[in-house]
C-alpha cells in the first residue's frame, strides 16, 4: 500500500512538472500531431482537429496551411497563411477547431489579409467560440457554454472582434473558405486569431512556495524510487 501511494505522488510529481513545449512555426498538419499541446507565454493550445466541412466543397490540405504563433501571454495570436487558388465554380475550404486555456480572456479579434479575388470570387473566414464549454463534433453547434461567432469576408469587412466573458477556456473553430464564384477566382492568404488575455500573475511568495514544494516532492519521488 505504501509503494503504491509513492508510486500515485511520483507520478503527480511528474506530471506538475512536465509542460508543453512553446508553439512554434509549422502547418495545422503538424499541430494536430502535437499530444499535449503548445504554449504561447501562460496559454494552453491543444486539440487541433481537422472537421468536416460544407458538402461538396474540396478540403485544403492541413499540411499546406502554415501557422506562427506570436503575442506572448498577454495576446496570444496564430497566423494561418494558404497559398490555394479557386477557380470558377471551385469552393475550397479549410475549417478546423482547437482549445486555448489558461487565462481570462476579455476579446476575440479575427483579421483577413493579402487575400485576392477577381469576379465573383469571395474569401471568408468565420470563427465559432464556444466559452467556458465545448462544440459537439461538428465543431460549431451544440456548445456548452456560451457561443458567439465572428466574420471577415475580404475586400467587405476585413477584421471582427468581439468582447468575452472573462472565462479561462474557449473551444475555438475557424471556417476559412476559397470560393471561386460562377466566373471568377479567390486566392488565400493570411487570417489570424487574437485573444486578448486578462493574465493574472501570482504573488512572489506563492511562486516561491510552490516551487518549494514541488521541488521537495520531486526529491521524495527520486529518492524513494531507488529504494523501490
Amino acid at each position: 500500500m505504501k509503494r503504491f501511494v509513492l508510486l500515485v505522488v511520483c507520478g503527480a510529481c511528474l506530471s506538475w512538472v512536465e509542460s508543453a513545449d512553446p508553439c512554434t512555426s509549422g502547418s495545422l498538419a503538424d499541430y494536430e500531431g502535437l499530444a499535449t499541446g503548445c504554449t504561447i507565454g501562460t496559454n494552453l493550445l491543444s486539440g487541433f482537429t481537422t472537421l468536416s466541412g460544407i458538402s461538396g466543397a474540396t478540403p485544403i490540405d492541413p499540411g499546406t496551411v502554415s501557422i506562427t504563433p506570436s503575442g506572448g501571454s498577454a495576446t496570444p495570436e496564430l497566423l494561418f497563411t494558404v497559398s490555394n487558388t479557386a477557380d470558377a465554380n471551385d469552393l475550397l475550404e479549410a475549417i478546423f477547431t482547437y482549445k486555448i486555456s489558461g487565462n481570462p480572456y476579455t476579446h476575440s479579434t479575427i483579421t483577413l489579409s493579402n487575400s485576392s479575388e477577381t469576379g465573383d470570387g469571395a474569401v471568408t473566414d468565420i470563427q465559432n467560440t464556444c466559452a467556458d464549454g465545448s462544440f459537439g463534433p461538428d465543431g460549431v453547434s451544440g456548445c456548452t457554454g456560451t457561443a458567439g461567432s465572428l466574420v471577415a469576408l475580404d475586400g467587405i469587412q476585413n477584421a471582427d472582434d468581439t468582447p468575452l466573458a472573462a472565462l479561462s477556456f474557449l473551444n475555438v473553430t475557424d471556417d476559412f473558405t476559397l470560393d471561386g464564384g460562377t466566373a471568377g477566382s479567390a486566392t488565400g492568404g493570411s487570417f489570424t486569431d487574437q485573444f486578448a488575455a486578462g493574465v493574472t500573475v501570482p504573488e512572489p511568495k506563492a511562486v516561491s512556495f510552490f516551487a518549494a514544494f514541488v521541488l521537495a516532492l520531486a526529491a521524495i519521488c527520486r529518492r524513494r524510487s531507488i529504494k523501490i
